[in-house]
């Protein structure tokens, strides 16, 4: 990995720091690959929550244009970006986006494929395909859809507006907004996932998934379900929480 990206890790939690301030840490093919490198290798056994925020109050402007053709090359950009949120779906632990200022295009839908995303005060959200003459991928405006609903994503591809936290928070885009600073609230929330058990909340986020991606078998999940029931460890944590409790 090069310097695009900073890593973190304290306390069972990863932050990835998009890095690349002077440019509003714009996605471009490196630092794309660079984070669906951290993504991939830094969420060890160890590891309870992953933190994807961004350097100097900026969590991102978007597609770098620079990398940017105007022809159907630049299908290598939105292969890239779907590679990354792709990662984050199937991630076993919680991913949590840590937005500051400018979320725009790419970047957006990177955000929106987390599992839980914060604002700040100051965090605004675009995403202006329709300006630059794009139909944006359509897997990632389904899964927008799924999230956000139809009038949200209408306002942000068709009319191009421009929601600040408040708007955002309205529609479902984020979950809370806080004042200050985005990723000190971020690293208080994953703080909480170093008590759970993490075979557990990857079951969850898999149950999620599948509930929005149509993809739910009855059968499957309640014999998942009575595995973890009768499970040694499930057992240990119990006898745990008894004795932590009194009882």
């Amino acid at each position: 990995m090069t310097d695009l990206i900073r890593v973190t890790k304290e306390a069972g939690i990863v932050s990835i720091f998009l890095n690349r301030p002077q440019r509003r840490n714009a996605l471009s093919l490196g630092l794309l690959a660079d984070l669906s490198t951290a993504l991939s290798t830094e969420v060890g056994e160890d590891v309870t929550a992953v933190i994807l925020t961004g350097s100097g109050g900026v969590f991102s402007a978007g597609a770098d244009l620079s990398d940017l053709s105007g022809t159907e090359k630049d299908l290598e950009i939105d292969d890239a970006i779907e590679k990354v949120t792709g990662i984050i779906l199937e991630s076993p632990v919680p991913v949590i986006a840590a937005i500051d200022g400018p979320c725009m295009g790419g970047a957006f839908y990177l955000a929106l494929s987390c599992d839980h995303r914060i604002a700040s005060r100051n965090a605004v959200f675009q995403v202006p395909v329709a300006r630059l003459g794009l139909l944006y991928n359509p897997p990632s405006v389904q899964r927008m859809r799924q999230r956000i609903g139809r009038d949200a994503v209408f306002r942000l591809l068709v009319l191009g507006e421009r929601l600040d936290a408040a708007e955002a928070l309205q529609t479902g885009i984020v979950s809370r907004v806080f004042e200050g600073e985005s990723y000190p609230a971020a690293l208080e929330l994953s703080a909480l996932t170093t008590a759970n058990d993490r075979s557990s909340s990857a079951a969850t986020k898999q149950l999620l998934n599948a509930f929005d991606s149509g993809d739910y078998d009855p059968a499957y999940w309640e014999a998942r379900r009575r595995g973890f029931l009768s499970s040694p460890e499930r057992r240990e944590r119990v006898e745990k929480e008894k004795k932590r409790r009194g009882y």
